[in-house]
């Protein structure tokens, strides 16, 4: 069968029902999608390891000797040993929950097998180091990230099963952009990344570049085209700034704002009275007030009989919003809308916003669907920016005849990348935390020291404190056997803090499952919530006074930074305490080293920038949290910037456009054209 760019996973080869639907969960609906599933790392099987020693990793030539499989049903895992030796030296292999290894392994006298050799108590071993096909001997073995059940293997066989099928020379690309940075074709490059012939790592990653690029200028090219429309549009919703909403603010609010706030909602307040509609980004240091900010801004459009949106990345985040705002507006004209709504209660709140009984709606992406039809919507304002992708801040933003738009994000942006990312926008920040929030003294923990710092915080919990374990992990992943796991971690703590009542949360939590691990956290029913980094944004428990952090050397100083503003939102003194890999990077120690030593988030982020620190190991939680599935916008600045150059040429210059560009953009358009429900 022939393999082109469009060819439905389904008619792929070794690909049934269950990979399909694993495959199409994670965006990846055609073969082209796949092919874009990079190897993660690359095993060099051209020479064997003449001179082992501990901590080489390579390929060496094991003696097969006696071999033994012990399983524990209850536990259903099992433990695989094969005793033997390399260079003359014994060595024990150990594979953990792979017993079908066992008749493998017996067959042999002789096994080539790839891993890094430790040394424990003066004896070596090698654990769950791949066993090396006669047939793959000799070459460069990609090893790809497996994705749920579809392990690297069966995804590498899969792979070489496309290509050598290939039959699909089309260029996304147009000829001035790969003229212009002399990027290969894209059948040689997929090639030269899935199936290189020798292990130049400098050559792959500029076969990589290509496809990053290519993702850059396809957001960049929506980003101004939107732009672009976003600008046409003159205003249409009036607002009038009366004395009577300066004394409700003056009622509602309980504290006073800080110049900051003051400033960022004058800036708003001026826009409203502007010829064009706002398009306005709120960036706020980690307890800035910058919620508070929007709120005042929904208010205002409330005040002058109009209606508001305030869209969440996350249902946790949305439900927080929706209980604050019912506290500061009161719960009349209010409602929620989340994927989680009974459809009675979504039937119900459709037609109310319909016909304009409701003023102020919160909820997550349940509110972009077409169905959602709105009487007045006047304001929309999106929380947590980056999480959101350009069209689904277009479809909200056409619900309207010509909305008014403020997007927030927690994390701060480096002044360079704002004008790459968000050069749509005006920009307002808010640099100082609210008077009265204490710093959160931060420590750095070694490995070695992991066991006693937990000794410690036992006898803190006990004596009634209150806090968050992160982790990087869901699940254990044998690709990844330094990294601590939410599983594992839930359940060695039933033994480690007997008595001390926890919860467990991740990105696989239903919302109720999340909705109640927070309530009783909050209310102290639970005192330890152990989670992924489903909590870095927006979670609100002012007597939680700690936060530890696992493997905090592999997140990026941005995430390490919004993790840490969990706490010290009391009037308690608060920790973040950091506990590192056993062998963390160098780069991770820097950063670290960074977070430990700087409260200030905008510095941090411009660390984050100059180190190119990225985030957390992509798609180690969950699929689906990031905005692009190649890129990262640190590391790969360069290109993005490039990009940005490249689709304004095109967007002025219809000639320079290929057949790609233009069906895209045409897309983009018709998009746009039906998403206005005026």
């Amino acid at each position: 069968m022939t393999i082109t760019l469009d060819t439905p996973v389904e008619q792929i080869k070794g690909i049934g029902p269950s990979y399909a639907d694993i495959l199409r969960r994670r965006d990846m609906a055609t073969a082209g999608d796949l092919l874009l599933h990079f190897p993660e790392t690359y095993l060099d099987l051209s020479k064997i390891e003449g001179s082992p020693l501990p901590g080489r990793e390579g390929l060496y030539a094991f003696t097969v000797g006696r071999i033994r499989v012990s399983r524990n049903f209850k536990k259903r895992s099992s433990l695989l040993t094969a005793q033997g030796e390399i260079g003359g030296r014994p060595v024990t292999l150990v594979f953990f929950n792979q017993p079908y290894l066992l008749e493998t392994l017996r067959q042999k006298d002789l096994a080539c097998v790839y891993g890094r050799i430790e040394a424990r108590e003066g004896k070596w071993q090698l654990v769950n180091p791949l066993l090396v096909p006669e047939d793959q001997a000799g070459g460069i073995l990609p090893r790809y990230r497996p994705l749920a059940s579809l392990k690297a293997g069966t995804l590498r066989k899969i792979i070489a099963g496309m290509l050598a099928s290939w039959q699909d020379e089309r260029e996304t690309l147009p000829d001035m952009a790969m003229r212009r940075h002399r990027f290969p074709g894209q059948t040689a490059a997929l090639r030269a990344i899935h199936q290189p012939q020798t292990l130049d790592r400098e050559h792959i990653e500029k076969m990589k570049e290509r496809f990053i690029y290519c993702e850059f200028l396809f957001f960049q090219l929506e980003l101004q085209f939107i732009r672009d429309r976003f600008r046409e549009r003159r205003r249409v919703h009036r607002y009038r700034f009366r004395d009577d909403l300066r004394q409700d603010i003056d009622r509602l609010l309980p504290f006073r704002l800080s110049e900051e706030q003051v400033a960022a909602f004058s800036e708003i307040v001026n826009d409203l009275g502007s010829p064009q509609t706002m398009q306005r980004l709120l960036q706020g240091e980690v307890g800035s007030g910058k919620t508070i900010v929007a709120f005042l801004a929904l208010l205002l459009a409330r005040a002058n009989g109009h209606q508001g949106a305030f869209l969440a990345p996350t249902e946790i985040l949305a439900r927080q919003h929706y209980r604050n705002a019912c506290s500061f507006f009161g719960s009349d004209g209010i409602a929620l809308l989340t994927g989680g709504c009974e459809p009675r209660a979504r039937k119900e709140i459709r037609a109310r916003l319909a016909q304009g009984e409701i003023s102020l709606v919160f909820g997550t992406h349940a509110l972009i669907g077409e169905s959602i039809v709105f009487k007045n919507l006047a304001l929309v304002v999106i929380d947590e920016q980056h999480r959101f992708g350009v069209a689904q801040r277009a479809a909200l933003f056409f619900k309207s005849r010509a909305a008014d738009l403020l997007v927030t994000t927690a994390t701060p942006i480096p002044r360079t990348m704002l004008l790459a990312l968000y050069n749509d926008l005006s920009v307002s920040t808010l640099k100082k935390p609210l008077s009265g929030r204490l710093p959160v003294t931060t420590r750095i923990i070694a490995a070695a020291d992991r066991a006693a710092f937990y000794r410690r915080l036992k006898a803190e919990l006990e004596r009634g404190r209150k806090g968050y374990v992160i982790l990087p992990l869901i699940e254990k992943s044998e690709q990844y056997p330094d990294l601590r796991s939410l599983q594992e971690e839930a359940a060695e703590g039933k033994t480690r803090w007997p008595g001390i009542s926890q919860a467990a949360i991740s990105g696989k939590s239903t919302p109720e499952q999340k909705e109640r691990a927070l309530k009783l956290f909050s209310k102290g029913s639970v005192r330890l919530l152990l989670a992924t980094t489903v909590v870095e944004v927006g979670i609100d428990v002012p007597d939680a006074t700690f936060m530890v952090i696992e493997n905090a050397d592999r997140y990026g100083l941005a995430q390490l930074h919004q993790l840490r503003g969990r706490v010290g939102r009391g009037i308690e003194k608060s920790h973040c305490f950091l506990i590192e890999s056993p062998r963390p990077t160098q780069s991770g120690k820097l950063r670290l080293r960074a977070v430990a030593a700087n409260q200030d988030g905008f510095a941090l982020a411009e660390m984050d920038l100059e180190l190119r620190g990225g985030g957390v190991i992509a798609g180690l939680e969950q699929a689906g949290e990031l905005d692009f599935r190649l890129a990262d916008i640190k590391k790969d600045y360069r290109l993005l910037q490039e990009a940005q150059t490249d689709a304004r040429r095109l967007l002025q210059n219809r000639e320079l456009q290929n057949s790609h560009v233009k069906k895209f953009l045409a897309a983009l358009a018709a998009k746009i054209k039906n998403l206005s429900f005026s």
